[in-house]
């Protein structure tokens, strides 16, 4: 049990209360999500359900590094309303020593057919083991979105933007994490992600996806990201008001976590 506890916080891949992508379609594109507007920009930018007109409730998992004690699940559930739209979130990660938990609201709106804004406000709670206690505390995003045309998407995400300390330790803090990039899909079949991810202790993080409908209901995808250097691939397959997604991510050194979310939408 010690040395898993060691390896869990060697490979931990993001301090306490730090942004992680959601969603199987992104985590295969290389985790780019910042200027994609969908049922998961309830985690990945707030601004992106602004412009959702569909009730929807999706789940995911991801089994990072095929090591269940660093597994992530989380819920969300968008609700449309005027004149903006709503979430609510639920991620989980870790186990009975060390795990966290976040919820959410979210809001988003969009202001005439170029431009959306969004908040999130998180709250996040730290359980350790050997009677070291819990930690309890309060967190923020701001995400904006700017659709150039009906070919080219622009998005900002700024994630904890205040660094909260977790603890009276000044060094333990929550870490700010500025995103941008941009979607662009030339035509209906493809579509391309960039995106840039910087926090203020790290260097920047470049990221790149594609994805390609080979027919109606299938999609597939890969992508690549910088520091750490991942590869990353998946599907997607749509019926109806039914979308699943399969992702992994293969890192050189700790090997593959796979991914798979499922949504429903409740089409009119």
């Amino acid at each position: 049990m010690t040395c898993l506890w060691m390896f869990i916080f060697m490979v931990k891949g993001f301090p306490a209360g730090e942004y992680t992508t959601i969603g199987g379609n992104a985590a295969a594109m290389g985790l780019t999500s910042v200027a994609t507007g969908d049922h998961w920009s309830l985690f990945n930018n707030p601004a992106g359900i602004g412009w959702l007109t569909h009730y929807s409730a999706g789940t995911y998992y991801e089994n990072r590094f095929l090591v269940k004690e660093l597994g992530i699940k989380a819920v969300g559930i968008v609700l449309p309303f005027r004149p903006g739209t709503v979430g609510v979130t639920f991620l989980h990660y870790g186990f009975s020593l060390y795990n966290e938990m976040k919820t959410g609201i979210v809001v988003g709106r969009k202001f005439g057919n170029h431009f959306s804004a969004g908040v999130q406000i998180d709250y996040l709670r730290i359980h350790q083991g050997d009677d070291l206690g819990n930690r309890n505390l309060f967190t923020f995003g701001i995400g904006l979105q700017y659709k150039v045309n009906s070919h080219l998407s622009l998005g900002m995400h700024l994630y904890n933007p205040v660094p909260f300390h977790i603890s009276p330790d000044e060094k333990e803090r929550m870490i700010p994490l500025l995103r941008l990039g941009l979607s662009w899909n030339p035509s209906e079949q493809l579509i391309s992600n960039l995106e840039i991810s910087k926090d203020d202790q790290s260097t920047p993080s470049f990221k790149g996806g594609l994805e390609y409908h080979i027919v109606k209901p299938l999609s597939i995808r890969v992508g690549l990201m910088t520091n750490p250097a991942i590869f990353t691939f998946g599907f997607g397959l749509e019926f109806g008001g039914l979308t699943f997604d399969f992702a992994s991510s293969y890192h050189p050194v700790l090997g593959y976590s796979p991914q798979v979310s499922l949504i429903y939408t409740l089409k009119n």
